[in-house]
């Protein structure tokens, strides 16, 4: 046990399983474990998780044609795959579009921080210290993320943060010590094998992790190709032979395919490849958009990147189901760590190739309501006046600022911001929207 693991893993497990047999002691929770146990067992996820064995299986087997993996490091493998590698196997069906998600798996694994980690981990005190220290540690960690929910815990946050940057600072230096007083202990090839192991592990199952979210991608939109009532079965089994085949390995393509089936008009084959044409040509112009003259409007693929900085990048720009209505799905984002947060929720809308309005949306509930949050939101509203215009953004400076209701033109360019109690007067909405037309005035004006 003790050659195979350190004294920081045997202590963990050990508090792990005392928590697990107390935990037992309710009915309820023995319940929900059987729950869990059997929901393992089902077809599916058993399926699952001996494919991703295989595919780490595989992995070891071609690390060890390198001589980078032996038997020896069976152990740290296994570690791997019930603590890391299912952890990405799950985060995996999460990906977002645009997000770079499974190119972060690897700049993660491969960072400096990476290796600091590993510095951290490799010495440990005496397995009576480590004991002692796991328990600790894992209560003021808690009692740092609870504390930051609430600003009226700032106190205890700081006093909490503290003590895990001293408890942190302690352990490193007790491993580099240990490290310093023994090097060829340490700086060895079977120190590098540990150290590459899940390196290689999580990068080669990137590729792995890839396919299968494509895959259940492709069950998902089969299911929704299956519930668009107005098909008939005959259109049905088309679009999934077309939109499958064209879209295999592009899954945020075929759920745009899989969305436009439902908002436009299909009767016919050529509908649905109407719609497959409209949005391989929207990616092909992605990387070379077409102008648009800014008394028009904005391009669409630059007003997506609009406040991609601060999390609210948009997906596709796409029809609503006619000529005069295109629109960009809206996405949200926090803007406070309140136990309900206010958040903002950004969007776009005009017409092909056109956009015409850009709105964002704040939503606040008075009994959680912090500076903070509409700090933020003032924040990301002159954000947006920066990317989007180009004249007399001065102008709003301080009505951004203050967040009352405005009402301001800037040369083709209209900037209204407006306050929305909700109905049962128990929260509001901020309303800051940018439009444009070629019918606006070319002067500077002001109305509130």
């Amino acid at each position: 046990m003790t050659t195979t693991f350190n004294n920081r893993e045997i202590a963990g497990a050990f508090w792990l399983a005392g928590v697990m047999l107390l935990s037992c002691v309710s009915k309820d929770i023995r319940r929900s474990l059987a729950q869990i146990i059997a929901l393992t067992f089902q077809k599916t996820l058993l399926r699952l998780l001996i494919l991703f064995a295989t595919n780490v299986a595989v992995i070891c087997f071609l690390a060890s044609k390198l001589l980078l993996w032996n038997v020896q490091l069976l152990a740290p493998t296994l570690v791997w795959f019930f603590t890391g590698g299912l952890v990405l196997l799950g985060r995996s069906f999460k990906a977002k579009e645009g997000s770079s998600h499974f190119r972060g798996y690897a700049t993660d694994v491969v960072s400096g921080v990476a290796f600091f980690e590993f510095i951290y981990l490799a010495k440990t005190f005496s397995l009576g210290v480590e004991l002692a220290l796991v328990p600790v540690v894992t209560y003021i960690g808690l009692l740092a993320v609870i504390s930051e929910r609430e600003a009226k815990y700032a106190a205890v946050n700081k006093i909490a943060t503290w003590l895990l940057l001293i408890i942190g600072s302690t352990i490193l230096a007790n491993s580099i010590g240990q490290i310093w007083e023994k090097p060829g202990e340490f700086w060895n090839a079977d120190t590098f094998k540990s150290f590459v192991l899940p390196i290689y592990l999580t990068i080669g199952s990137i590729p792995f992790f890839y396919c299968l979210f494509c895959y259940s991608t492709i069950e998902r939109v089969s299911h929704q190709i299956d519930f668009t009532g107005p098909l008939s079965a005959e259109i049905k089994r088309y679009a999934k032979r077309r939109l499958f085949l064209t879209f295999l390995l592009r899954p945020w393509l075929l759920r745009r395919a899989a969305r436009q089936l439902h908002l436009m008009t299909i009767k016919s084959n050529k509908d649905v490849n109407l719609v497959i044409d409209e949005i391989l040509q929207y990616e092909r112009e992605e990387d070379s958009p077409p102008d648009v003259l800014a008394s028009d409007g904005w391009s669409p693929y630059a007003a997506r990147e609009f406040l991609a900085e601060v999390n609210l990048r948009t997906a596709d720009y796409h029809s609503g189901g006619g000529e005069d209505e295109w629109w960009a799905t809206v996405v949200s984002t926090g803007l406070d760590e309140s136990i309900l947060p206010a958040t903002a929720n950004y969007s776009f809308e005009g017409i092909r190739g056109v956009v015409k309005t850009l709105r964002l949306r704040g939503h606040f509930v008075d009994e959680f309501l912090t500076d903070e949050s509409q700090m933020k939101f003032s924040e990301i509203a002159q954000l947006l006046c920066a990317k989007a215009v180009s004249e007399g953004i001065e102008l709003l400076d301080e009505p951004l600022k203050k967040l009352t209701d405005f009402d301001i033109h800037l040369g083709t360019t209209r900037a209204k911001l407006e306050l929305k109690r909700f109905p049962n007067e128990m929260g509001f909405n901020l309303i800051f929207e940018l439009t444009r037309s070629l019918h606006e005035s070319s002067d500077l004006s002001v109305s509130t």
